[in-house]
């Protein structure tokens, strides 16, 4: 591709993709991103062949530079023209939120699978191109690769795309160029601090999602004080959803056991009976975003209710695993709200005692540690606290700040994963209910720059003997 397609230059340089950070081969455009490390950055692109830089302030170059005001997001817009604007012609639902995200993108999948229509799904745990599955690390990928991979599910028949939109994504500018048909907000609550500062700044860039450059419509959570001002401030069709307040798509009736939750949803007038493959309110909350979306979108209420009812448990959000007449539950629950949640959860569907194992990650949100601590030990009978993606800090220390807001003597520090998991299980009755909290899907434990293979669910199932 000509370089006078991607930046305004009359240049007729060929560029054959897209660098930035590390990323750079011969031919490529590329992009210094951050101030702190451009002369960095350009001597890693002239070492490696790119044919022009894109930079936000003076640099001496041998190379031609190309000056903008707003970096990233010319970075989003030059991957996406690069790819031949792949969004354009597909049918976008994002789905932001702290909590609910990735179930809530597995919901509306199998509901428009079950209508017919080809999807991709970008998000936490993979990416999905029709029934293929590829890995992912970010919930919201880099521009280049994000486009990459809308360009390849275009070529593959993909009709709809059902993506997960961080807070980072917003605030870097990620998803300029693309524009969503639908975006959906879950909630609000406290994580990420470590990069946004304060509750103000996180929730300024959840919003930025629900404004005409991004979304045509959108589907809002009003039993959350920040839905309820999107919605007072939205310049867009909105459908509301909830289960507290008045809103346009609600539930009654809600019934729950260990293996699911049935309720009767009202949307937009319309009645379904719903049956999901997961208990707990939040999952009631998440399916009634998905059949608002779908309905939005025009799918008919019969198919919606055999989506959500053909749906199956997303791996490490509230999945079961059974063994030796013990029940754990393995959830990515690393929030204070995610937590509360998923106990409370735990408490509707247990006879016994409730068990809860969990961490939190180490060069993350401190703040949210102790709290996470308090919320745990007054929801559960006891807590057993260890590692989770300790990184550069000390796990010991980790530890030693969540219990300090544990009111409670109802806990136990056990930094080693698996045996804190063992410790738990030896607790566990029959009646009883073991909760493993923080890592949900990871496949590895990283420590000290080190990631080593560490699954909770293939721990527990090891454990139980399975």
């Amino acid at each position: 591709m000509l370089l006078k397609h991607l930046l305004k230059t009359e240049s007729e340089q060929d560029v054959s993709g897209i660098g930035y950070g590390k990323i750079c081969k011969p031919g490529y455009l590329y992009f210094c991103l951050k101030r702190e490390r451009r002369e960095a950055d350009l001597n890693f692109a002239e070492e490696n062949g790119a044919v022009a830089v894109v930079c936000d302030t003076e640099l001496q170059s041998n190379l031609p530079v190309f000056y903008v005001k707003n970096i990233r997001k010319e970075f989003a817009l030059s991957s996406s023209v690069f790819y031949g604007n792949p969004s354009a012609s597909l049918t976008m639902i994002g789905v932001s939120g702290t909590n609910g995200k990735t179930t809530t993108t597995h919901i509306i999948r199998d509901i428009m699978v079950a209508d017919g229509r080809k999807c991709g799904l970008i998000g936490t745990n993979y990416v999905m191109i029709g029934d293929k599955v590829i890995d992912s690390t970010l919930t919201t990928p880099d521009p280049p690769v994000l486009h990459s991979l809308l360009s390849q599910m275009k070529e593959e028949g993909v009709d709809t795309v059902i993506m997960e939109v961080s807070a980072h994504a917003l605030a870097l500018e990620k998803i300029s160029g693309i524009r969503f048909a639908v975006s959906v907000f879950t909630n609000l609550s406290q994580d990420h601090l470590d990069f946004f500062g304060d509750m103000d700044n996180y929730a300024r860039a959840k919003k930025r999602l629900f404004t005409p450059e991004y979304s045509r419509s959108a589907v809002i959570n009003v039993d959350d004080p920040v839905g309820i001002e999107i919605v007072d401030s939205a310049r867009m069709p909105v459908v509301t959803y909830g289960l507290e307040n008045p809103s346009d798509a609600f539930g009654i009736e809600y019934s729950a056991d260990k293996f699911g939750c049935s309720f009767v949803a009202n949307i937009m007038d319309d009645i379904l009976e719903v049956d999901y493959c997961a208990p707990g309110k939040f999952n009631m909350s998440n399916v009634l975003a998905s059949a608002t979306v779908a309905k939005v979108l025009g799918v008919d209420s019969d198919v919606i209710s055999y989506g959500v009812r053909n749906s199956k448990v997303v791996s490490g959000r509230f999945q079961i695993v059974r063994g030796k007449d013990k029940i754990v539950i393995v959830d990515y629950a690393h929030t204070p709200d995610g937590l509360k949640k998923v106990i409370s959860t735990a408490r509707e569907i247990t006879k016994g005692k409730v068990i809860t194992v969990f961490g939190c990650g180490g060069d993350r949100d401190k703040t949210k540690r102790a709290v996470m601590g308090e919320v745990a030990s007054e929801l559960s009978d006891f807590i057993v606290v260890t590692s989770d993606n300790p990184r550069s800090e000390n796990p010991d220390d980790i530890a030693k700040s969540i219990v300090s807001g544990c009111k409670k003597n109802n806990y136990k520090i056990i930094t080693d994963r698996k045996e804190s998991i063992s410790y738990a299980l030896n607790l566990c009755g029959t009646d009883d209910t073991v909760i493993v909290a923080g890592k949900g899907h990871e496949k590895a434990q990283e420590s000290l720059g080190v990631k080593t293979e560490f699954s909770d669910v293939d721990t527990v199932k090891e454990l139980l003997g399975d």
